[in-house]
């Protein structure tokens, strides 16, 4: 019975250790300007930051870049029409994602009436049994190959990505950031309204803090290509909250 109870604690420590892997965080410097922008009570949210992707859509048969910008202090993120979600979300001018699950969507209606919308998405706030199952398929399914390297002061690191239901294997590089992805990987459960060029679907693999630097997949390419200060002021006033049914 000890060495059985043994083996359980020595797994959960290497699950622990595998799911919170060996890479420093850096920290990013808080851009002087936010304590001035960002004002959430007077609906202005300051993005410092974005993220710039290269991808290429296999099954779509497209390619571009895409731009998301960040807050690194909460992680909040916004996406804009022209630079992410594109024509598949035209009736919106941005959105903006917390690490909560919270959205807010600001854009027109078919009469071209300013509106603001806003959603919770409960997937960000999965039970205890997804967490410790989240955690153990990033261990089976996520196998690192020993490859590292730096992108924009970030450090990556390479893993071999394989799926239970099919032979297929992806390349995937992964870095530890100070801020959650979630409100990116998290766009995917509202991709009713707004959908990415790309699919960022991995809510249900990665913790909140491993931001995807490159994958190499059978139906999608992706590689960041920039991570670095951008200003961007996102404006939430002028619009009117309009009420959804849940």
């Amino acid at each position: 019975m000890r060495r059985y109870l043994n083996l359980i604690v020595v797994f959960a420590l290497l699950l622990s250790a595998t799911w919170a892997s060996a890479q420093n965080v850096k920290k990013i410097a808080v851009d002087k300007q936010r304590a001035v922008q960002w004002k959430p009570a007077n609906g202005q949210y300051y993005f410092s930051h974005s993220l710039v992707f290269d991808y290429e859509n296999k099954a779509d048969k497209t390619k571009g870049t895409l731009k998301i910008y960040v807050d690194p202090v909460t992680g909040a993120m916004c996406f804009r029409k022209e630079s992410s979600f594109g024509q598949s979300g035209k009736a919106y001018d941005f959105i903006i994602g917390f690490p909560d699950g919270k959205y807010i969507y600001c854009g027109a209606d078919e009469k071209g009436k300013k509106i603001k919308v806003t959603e919770m998405v409960k997937e960000f706030k999965p039970d205890a049994d997804t967490k410790t199952q989240q955690k153990e398929d990033f261990i089976t399914y996520c196998v690192p190959t020993g490859n590292k390297r730096q992108d924009f002061d970030l450090e990556s690191a390479e893993y071999d990505l394989s799926y239970a239901t099919s032979e297929t294997k992806d390349k995937l590089w992964l870095t530890k950031t100070p801020f959650s992805i979630y409100a990116l990987y998290g766009i995917e459960f509202v991709e009713g309204t707004v959908s990415l060029p790309v699919s960022f679907d991995y809510m249900y693999l990665l913790p909140p803090n491993d931001l995807i630097t490159e994958l190499n997949a059978k139906d999608a390419t992706l590689k960041l290509s920039s991570f670095g200060r951008d200003p961007f002021t996102a404006i939430t006033k002028g619009y009117q909250e309009v009420k959804v049914n849940d």
